[in-house]
């Protein structure tokens, strides 16, 4: 009788496991909507504090929204993530990015280069946007080179 017992706790163990591995797995995605946390961060700019991320996805087409409580800042960022080069307007100033995952649907790299107001070298920015395997943590690891000075920035998030 204990033998049955066992192995009927063990056979359910089993189902729950497996109807909860696809479960994780879905959770493992860029869309939703991030926190920054800030202690867990580097170099964070002041602009990006209390600020959170919403990231939607509709087949290559990314877009990033601001948010500030529930209210929307500024024009949402989009990325075609087909590794085309192409112009943007970015913060009112023109740019050339591209996009591409990684890993489809949990990483992606976004490069723009744009050339900055009294300077001749152009500005340089590589943004490397994760997801961790659990969905429950998003980084956004940043490159930015100016002539010859580079700058990091680690951002984390949360979802929300």
């Amino acid at each position: 009788m204990r033998v049955h017992s066992f192995r009927f706790l063990v056979g359910s163990l089993l189902l729950a496991l497996a109807a909860a591995s696809p479960l994780a797995a879905q959770e493992a995605t860029l869309q939703g909507t991030w926190t920054l946390d800030v202690k867990a961060s580097q170099n964070v700019p002041e602009a990006q504090k209390g600020v959170d991320l919403q990231i939607a996805l509709k087949d290559v087409q990314l877009s990033i929204t601001r948010l500030v409580g529930e209210k929307v800042v500024g024009e949402p960022m989009v990325a075609i993530l087909d590794g085309a080069t192409r112009p943007q307007e970015i913060g009112g100033q023109r740019a050339t990015v591209s996009a591409k995952w990684l890993k489809p649907g949990t990483s992606f790299e976004y490069l723009v280069t744009m050339m900055q107001q009294g300077s001749v070298f152009a500005t340089k920015q590589s943004i490397v946007t994760e997801v961790s395997p659990s969905g429950g943590t998003m980084t956004r690891k940043y490159v930015i080179r100016l002539a010859r000075e580079t700058q990091e920035r680690l951002l984390v998030y949360r979802r929300k």
